[in-house]
């Protein structure tokens, strides 16, 4: 019995590592596509933040996150950290 469930907690826990694997991943393709978007912006002298992209962002990742039983908090938080980081990055590279 322990050592099932022993191998339960193991594939479990390759599971999350899996799970984080993708996240990091995302996030780099994530970065990959900022970049791109930054030196568009930059020649079509559009400014990097924009309020209204942001908080529609933020709703529709918001409702995405309740049908997979997230938290709302959890979820605008952590995608204002992404954003935070989005527009770093896109006065680093490419403006």
């Amino acid at each position: 019995m322990k050592r099932d469930i022993k191998a339960d907690l193991d594939d479990i826990r390759k599971g999350i590592d899996a799970a984080d694997d993708g996240i990091i991943a995302l996030l780099g393709k994530r970065r990959e596509l900022v970049i791109r978007l930054a030196r568009i912006k930059k020649v079509l002298d559009v400014p990097i933040y924009d309020r209204r992209r942001e908080q529609a962002l933020v709703d529709r990742v918001k409702t995405l996150g309740r049908k997979k039983k997230l938290n709302d908090e959890f979820v605008e938080v952590l995608f204002r950290l992404i954003m935070m980081n989005s527009k770093e990055t896109q006065y680093h590279e490419a403006f």
